[in-house]
């Protein structure tokens, strides 16, 4: 998760990076195209901060699921667990029976 963040920022940075060459090399007067480069910054700010945002709130439904899921799981475990002990119970009682009626 770590590593897509930064590949993520790299090429978000890359992309502003782009664009603000490419508007310095395009012939406009100077007040104009720092003008374009904020609001081209400020657009670009802003989609990362609402693809950050997208991103926790996805961490925060898949954490969620994960935490349900392992619950159930944990859940469906110590009842597989208690139904082996009870089988378990019910055939050592079963054997024993067998057994002293094969003694006797």
């Amino acid at each position: 998760m770590k590593n897509s963040g930064n590949v993520l920022v790299g090429i978000l940075g890359a992309a502003a990076a782009g664009v603000v060459i490419g508007m310095m090399l395009a012939p406009q007067k100077g007040k104009k195209l720092r003008k374009e480069i904020t609001e081209s910054a400020g657009d670009v700010v802003e989609k990362l901060g609402d693809l950050l945002s997208k991103g926790k709130e996805k961490y925060a439904e898949l954490k969620s699921m994960v935490k349900e899921k392992s619950g159930e799981v944990n859940s469906t475990a110590k009842e597989a667990g208690i139904r082996a002990g009870d089988a378990y119970q019910d055939f050592s009682s079963e054997a024993r029976k067998a057994y002293k009626k094969m003694k006797s």
